[in-house]
């Protein structure tokens, strides 16, 4: 553990030296504090999640470009039992807020328990072609459930998507990954995404949506829901809207799930993010809130709700 901390500590001092030697350009960053940044979700099998971030970005551009340190704090309660980490994050992010490619790297590490974690939710997209775009994508956290945080069961996963336009108004969307589970068990995931400009002039889609992922352990301790195959197929209507730099978007789906090639159930999901304009030299305010309803290890009508949000402030 002190060996992974000091590797932190000497990451965030090329950090901040790096800053230093900047400063002395002509044309130097800004600087930006995160703070507040908060996520919080509970569910229908009462577990709680709070989790709160601040951030010091020393090299900020905008709120899609800069580099810095953060530190969160986690909660977790259900019932009586309750569990408290931290995790210290590496941040570098350049993404393009006109086509949304660009890259997203951070590596943090995370105490649970007495449980350590090196940590990554990382990604990078780019341009093939004038209407192709690829995107990969490595992850590796908690399984934030009461069995999982107690037992410091964890996944790793790696995947990628490539988005093809097919022609004017309509793309395609697919993503295969494979999470590995500490415990064993391995997790292939496949989703699927149609998406039809139906109203272009208030950015309104229509979406078809697939997901399905297999298990090939089942045997493994059941402190997760982990069936032997799922799949859902939704259909789902998007919007976003630029209003004066903020930016609106959200997504209202139904669809239906199976378990276990069982009967088939019903699912939900409702989303609504705002974004406010990414250049804004007082604040930048990233926030979204969201419901689902879907399958769970209780049973086929699991839901939960979350909201969260980030704020930057530069000088």
């Amino acid at each position: 553990m002190k060996n992974i901390f000091r590797i932190f500590l000497l990451c965030t001092a090329i950090l901040f030296t790096s800053h230093s030697v900047a400063q002395e350009e002509p044309e130097s960053k800004k600087q930006a504090i995160l703070f507040p940044s908060f996520y919080f979700s509970s569910d229908n099998e009462g577990f709680t999640t709070y989790k709160y971030q601040i951030g010091y970005l020393p090299l900020y551009e905008h709120g899609d470009n800069y580099t810095g340190v953060m530190i969160q704090q986690q909660y977790f309660t259900q019932d009586d039992w309750k569990s408290s980490g931290q995790q210290y994050t590496l941040m570098t992010r350049a993404i393009n807020p006109r086509n949304a490619l660009g890259y997203n790297l951070n590596i943090g590490y995370n105490v649970e328990n007495g449980h350590q974690l090196i940590t990554t939710d990382s990604s990078y997209g780019f341009q093939v072609t004038d209407t192709t775009r690829a995107e990969v994508m490595a992850a590796r956290n908690r399984l934030e459930t009461q069995g999982s945080l107690d037992s410091g069961t964890y996944y790793t996963l790696g995947g990628a998507s490539i988005e093809q336009q097919l022609f004017k108004g309509l793309t395609a969307i697919a993503m295969g990954a494979n999470m590995y589970i500490s415990d064993s068990n391995t997790r292939p995931i496949f989703k699927a995404k149609l998406i039809y400009d139906l109203l272009p002039a208030y950015g309104i889609t229509a979406q078809l949506r697939y997901r399905q992922f297999r298990s090939t352990n089942i045997n493994v301790t059941r402190d997760y829901f982990n069936p032997e195959k799922y799949n859902e197929t939704m259909i789902a209507i998007g919007f976003r809207k630029r209003i004066e730099g903020w930016v609106v978007s959200g997504t209202i789906g139904l669809g239906r799930q199976s378990v276990n090639n069982e009967t088939q159930t019903g699912t939900q999901l409702y989303e609504l993010a705002v974004t406010s304009p990414v250049a804004s030299n007082g604040f930048y305010l990233k926030a979204r809130a969201g419901y689902g309803n879907s399958a769970g290890i209780l049973g086929e009508n699991y839901f939960y709700r979350y909201v969260m949000a980030d704020f930057i402030f530069p000088f």
